[in-house]
C-alpha cells in the first residue's frame, strides 16, 4: 500500500512539475508574442500614415517602433529584433523623410543599402523628387542649359536606382512600379515629360509594408507601392489605378 502510495506521489508531482514548466514557459513567451502585436499594429498604422501622406502619423509611428525595438531589447531579444524585424529600418527612416519632403536626408539615409532593391526604389524616388523643382525653377527662368543637364541627371542617375530595382527585385508582376518608373526615366522624351509635369497633390507617397487599414493584423508582403497612383504620367507612381 505505501509502495503504491509512493508511485501514486512520484506521478502526481511529475505532472505537477511538468504543468509547472508549461506554465512559466507559457508566461514567458506570453510577453515576446503580445510584443510582435503591438509591433505590427505600429507597423501598419505607420504605413497607413506613409500612405497618405500624414505627416504627424508617420513621426509618431517611426517612435512607436523604435520604442518596440527598445522592449525587445529589453527582453534580452536584440539579435531577433535586429535579424528579423527591424533589420530593414532605414527603410522606415527614409520614408519618413521622403513624406517630411526632406530629400537629402532620405538619399543619405539610402545610399549605403544598394544591395536592397526596394532601397534603390526609393532612393531614385528621392532623387528624382529633389530634381523635379530645380527643373521647374530652371523652365521659370527660361534657362535651357540648366535644363537639359537636369534631363541629363535624370538619364544617368536616377534611371539606374530604378533599372537595378527592376534586375533585383521580385518581378514585374510584383513590382510594376520599378519597372515602369525606370521606362519613364531612362527615355528622354517620357523623362522631360516627368520633369515639366506640375507636382500633384499628394495621395500615396511611398508605403512601407503593411495593411491598408491601421487595424489590420499583419503585413502585407507586396511590392513597393505606387506614388500618387491617381497620377498616370510621373516618375514614382506607376501606371495603375489599383494601389499595390
Amino acid at each position: 500500500m505505501n509502495k503504491m502510495s509512493k508511485k501514486t506521489g512520484r506521478k502526481s508531482g511529475f505532472w505537477l512539475g511538468l504543468c509547472f514548466v508549461f506554465a512559466v514557459l507559457s508566461f514567458v513567451v506570453s510577453f515576446p508574442a503580445s510584443g510582435l502585436s503591438v509591433f505590427y499594429g505600429h507597423l501598419n498604422s505607420f504605413s497607413y500614415g506613409v500612405r497618405n501622406y500624414d505627416r504627424d502619423e508617420v513621426e509618431k509611428g517611426l517612435k512607436n517602433l523604435e520604442n518596440d525595438y527598445n522592449v525587445f531589447s529589453g527582453w534580452k531579444l536584440r539579435y531577433f529584433a535586429d535579424r528579423w524585424l527591424f533589420d530593414k529600418m532605414y527603410r522606415y527612416e527614409a520614408a519618413v523623410s521622403i513624406v517630411n519632403e526632406d530629400y537629402e536626408k532620405a538619399e543619405e539615409t539610402l545610399k549605403d543599402h544598394g544591395d536592397d532593391y526596394y532601397a534603390s526604389y526609393m532612393l531614385g524616388i528621392a532623387k528624382f523628387k529633389t530634381l523635379r523643382p530645380a527643373f521647374q525653377q530652371a523652365t521659370a527662368k527660361k534657362d535651357k542649359e540648366q535644363m537639359a543637364a537636369i534631363l541629363v541627371l535624370v538619364l544617368k542617375e536616377v534611371s539606374p536606382d530604378f533599372e537595378k530595382c527592376v534586375k533585383e527585385g521580385p518581378g514585374p508582376a510584383d513590382n510594376f512600379n520599378c519597372s515602369f518608373d525606370y521606362d519613364l526615366t531612362s527615355n528622354p522624351e517620357s523623362a522631360l515629360k516627368a520633369l515639366m509635369s506640375q507636382k500633384p497633390v499628394p495621395q500615396y507617397v511611398l508605403g512601407i509594408p503593411g495593411g491598408k487599414n491601421p487595424n489590420d493584423g499583419e503585413p502585407e508582403k507586396k511590392g513597393p507601392p505606387r506614388l500618387n497612383p491617381n497620377e498616370k504620367k510621373d516618375s514614382g507612381q506607376g501606371g495603375s489605378q489599383k494601389v499595390g
